[in-house]
C-alpha cells in the first residue's frame, strides 16, 4: 500500500509518502518527506545513490510521519548541507531548511 499525505510543518507544505513494504507487523515501511529543495528520507532508503546525483537529502530514523518530523538527522548529501540541513537537527528542522 502507499499511502501520500499533505503534511503542515511549520507553516509550509511536505508532502509525505508511506510505502508499506509486504511482510506485516514489525516489518520496516519506506518513508520520504518531499521539500521544495530536497527530501527527507528514512533509513531504509539509500544515502549514497542521493548524493550521487547530487539530491539535498537527509537520513533520520522512524517509522511514522511523526516519528520522521520528531527524531533527529543522521546524515546529510553534501547539497542539503549547503541548505542548512545538520546532523542532529530534528526533521522538522530539516525540512523547514529544504522549504526555505
Amino acid at each position: 500500500m502507499i499511502q501520500i499525505e499533505m503534511l503542515n510543518v511549520k507553516g509550509q507544505p511536505v508532502q509525505g509518502v508511506r510505502i508499506v513494504a509486504p511482510g506485516g507487523e514489525g516489518h520496516p515501511n519506506m518513508l520520504v518527506l518531499l521539500c521544495k529543495k530536497g527530501y527527507i528520507m528514512c533509513g531504509y532508503l539509500n544515502q549514497g545513490t542521493a548524493e550521487s546525483v547530487k539530491d539535498a537529502a537527509a537520513v533520520v530514523g522512524g517509522s511514522t510521519f511523526d516519528e520522521i518530523l520528531a527524531n533527529p538527522v543522521k546524515s546529510v548529501s553534501p547539497e542539503a548541507e549547503a541548505l542548512g540541513v545538520a546532523v542532529g537537527m530534528t526533521g522538522a528542522e530539516a525540512c523547514e531548511k529544504l522549504n526555505a
